[in-house]
């Protein structure tokens, strides 16, 4: 799921950089890391709840915000979004259908990293059957 969201981004919002389970060396400065929890099954229902949290670096904190803040407004209380299918190191990904995306909490400041980029994060939930 974490592969077809950071598509779906890619597609929606082309002016920012995303990265996927962790900064490498080579990771741009200002972008936006997505991590994922391994997601909740609820039995009672066909569906699963993931986790995602997105934090956004960058040498000033207001680039870093603005980052996160539009993340935050393309993700805000969506339903039914269509997410994409992907292919990532030969391994296919089904397009799949986030029924609900709700933000846990609003992007908030969380300080600076090692190497002194200034961070925001943000977390959702992304419901999916």
């Amino acid at each position: 799921m974490i592969y077809n969201l950071t598509e779906y981004l890619q597609i929606a919002l082309p002016t920012i950089t995303f990265v996927v389970d962790g900064w490498i060396k080579e990771s741009p400065e200002q972008s936006v890391l997505l991590i994922q929890n391994g997601g909740t099954s609820e039995h009672q229902y066909d569906r699963q709840e993931w986790l995602v949290q997105f934090l956004a670096r960058a040498k000033e904190s207001v680039a870093a915000r603005q980052d996160i803040m539009t993340v935050y407004d393309e993700l805000r209380n969506r339903f039914r979004l269509p997410l994409p299918q992907v292919t990532i190191d030969s391994v296919d990904y089904p397009a799949l259908i986030a029924w609900q995306i709700s933000p846990n909490q609003l992007p908030g400041y969380i300080g600076a990293d090692k190497q002194n980029l200034q961070m925001w994060s943000h977390n959702v939930t992304v419901t999916t059957t």
